[in-house]
């Protein structure tokens, strides 16, 4: 079949990312159909009208849903996810469906300010579309980033799975400590209202979201494990006023990140 006339269909369409993909579709001409809590038309029946499948949905309802709808897919169709993590998806589709399959990520959130976009694509089944849904990325100027599920999941760990679980701390350790908001605001640096603004936003979205990234991925664990035992010593460095040891431990810090910065 060709995907050049598909007609897409959302499942979670009506939500914050899968109303931007929507969108995305759109304005390339594809038809959307969504599906969703709110909407009358249902997975299944919209499943069965459309030859490309796209669900956006909660990391934790993701799996179950594919194992669902997936049988419902033609064989010369495309099945796609648009969850942060990749690989327990990626598997499933490629377990239940008989379909071509692709698995996405968005490295931004559903109103995205940047026109500087990038989305992990993570090739399951098929070429032709691959080609299709990269082709339409690519007309949109989103940069592409191949990355097998495991991989992206491992990196996932740190870049979310880390920078959610410090930024909790963070918050905690604020609301616990002997300061009311508006002291700490009062004496805030820049930078701190920086860190505030962000632990704000944080806080705005679903907590069901944040939980899933902390707990469902498999690998988030192990970079919260190597996270403590850095903050661990860090801790015992500075405890012991030991400014020889900070000094060498700022210095390799420093020549990582430079050499890195220096690399990209």
């Amino acid at each position: 079949m060709g995907l050049s006339g598909a007609k897409v269909g959302i499942i979670g369409g009506k939500g914050r990312m899968g109303s931007w993909f929507a969108g995305l579709l759109e304005d390339h001409g594809v038809e959307v159909l969504c599906a969703g809590r709110s909407t009358k038309l249902a997975p299944g029946e919209m499943v069965q009208r459309c030859n490309v499948i796209a669900i956006s949905v909660p990391i934790a309802a993701t799996s179950e849903l594919i194992r669902e709808v997936g049988p419902l897919v033609p064989e010369g169709g495309l099945l796609m996810d648009l969850t942060s993590i990749k690989k327990p998806p990626l598997d499933a589709m490629l377990r239940y469906s008989r379909s071509q399959v692709v698995g996405l990520h968005p490295l931004f959130g559903p109103a995205p300010e940047s026109k500087d976009l990038s989305i992990v694509v993570c090739p399951g089944r098929g070429e032709e579309g691959l080609e299709w849904i990269c082709g339409i990325f690519r007309k949109s100027g989103i940069r592409l980033v191949f990355l097998e599920p495991e991989a992206h999941d491992r990196m996932m760990g740190i870049i979310q799975g880390v920078n959610h679980f410090s930024t909790l701390a963070l918050a905690l350790c604020i609301r616990d400590s002997d300061f009311g908001m508006k002291e700490l605001l009062d004496c805030s640096t820049p930078t701190f209202r920086l860190y505030l603004d962000r632990i704000r936003t944080m806080l705005e979205q679903p907590p069901g979201l944040f939980g899933s990234l902390l707990m469902d991925n498999p690998f988030t664990e192990k970079s919260m494990k190597i996270y403590l035992k850095s903050c661990e010593r860090l801790e015992r460095v500075t405890r012991d006023g030991d400014r020889e040891a900070f000094q060498t431990l700022f210095e390799s810090l420093d020549n990582f990140f430079n050499r890195e910065g220096e690399e990209s």
